[in-house]
């Protein structure tokens, strides 16, 4: 009899929504962009990234003057929410369906009436497709049910990471990267690090220091959705080195450690797959990066 299990993780094979999460994605770089114009300046990124809600993804509470604001995705009414610390608030519908040009205009009105100045690139990032936002007047699709799906999906990936990092003592977060549309636990050890010269502006700021990097991508319509991780600098014989569970295993193409998504929502365990998968890695961190166990070690109050 098989025993019942802590967690379900649900189907996000990306044939089945294509065309919503393209659509998803790029609402969730009008955000980002946002946050990226109005958050003040972190190493690594940090303070680019969105995070989960219970409702959805948000920016968090951004400085504006000598006031705040935040926007937010609210997955269950299909709408994008902007809202000012003076009570301030605007709601733009994302269904019937809409092209992302007529999202954008909205989006702009909506920091308009809020005035709210600041300004940020119109064209898509990481994406293979950079039609700039006010261009893009294809026909659409947003199908709140698979952005559900995706976002239970994500939840749930985030919350094992959360738990995961709690032994770690040092800087970290979870986050959800709008760029290559991830959710990752992200580990610093407080060591700077020579990065990449030949990987672009953003790799140049993005690795300048020693990290431990894992995460949740959710695939495209060539690729199914996996979890991946990875160290920086790149530990030697890295795709030599043993990895768990046994599902894992090291990406050529990617330079990476990946566990496929599928094969751990059919498991027996699945979170436990997922904490073993993470493990693995630190432990090569520890064992073959240098990383201090003792120092980057931390016990909760008892």
């Amino acid at each position: 009899m098989r025993k019942s299990r802590d967690l379900e993780l649900p189907d996000i094979s990306v044939a089945r929504w294509a065309a919503t999460k393209k659509s998803l994605h790029l609402v969730l770089q009008m955000l980002g962009k946002l946050r990226l114009a109005l958050s003040p300046s972190q190493p690594n990124w940090m303070f680019t990234a969105l995070h989960l809600s219970p409702r959805g993804v948000t920016t968090g509470s951004l400085p504006w003057r000598e006031s705040s604001i935040e926007a937010y995705l609210d997955v269950f009414l299909s709408e994008l929410v902007v809202q000012r610390s003076n009570g301030q608030v605007i709601r733009i519908a994302l269904l019937p369906i809409r092209t992302i040009a007529d999202i954008y205009a909205s989006f702009l009105a909506a920091l308009d009436q809020l005035e709210v100045e600041c300004t940020f690139s119109p064209i898509p990032q990481e994406l293979a497709d950079v039609t700039p936002f006010h261009l893009d007047r294809r026909t659409s699709a947003y199908d709140p049910v698979a952005v559900r799906t995706w976002f239970a999906a994500a939840t749930a990936a985030s919350n094992i990471f959360d738990t995961w990092r709690a032994h770690f003592f040092g800087r970290t977060g979870v986050q959800l990267w709008w760029g290559a549309f991830d959710v990752a636990v992200i580990l610093f050890n407080g060591r700077h690090a020579d990065p990449p010269l030949d990987r672009g502006y953003i790799m140049k700021y993005d690795l300048d220091a020693e990290l431990m990097n894992a995460g949740l991508y959710f695939g495209d319509e060539n690729t199914a959705p996996f979890f991946y991780g990875y160290i920086f600098p790149e530990p030697p014989e890295a795709r030599s080195l043993p990895i768990n569970p046994p599902a894992a295993s090291w990406s050529e193409t990617l330079g990476e450690w990946v566990l496929p998504y599928e094969r751990v929502r059919v498991s027996e365990d699945p979170a436990g797959d997922v904490r073993v998968f993470l493990t693995s890695i630190y432990a090569h961190c520890v064992n073959v990066a240098n990383w201090d166990r003792d120092l980057h070690r931390y016990e909760a109050p008892k």
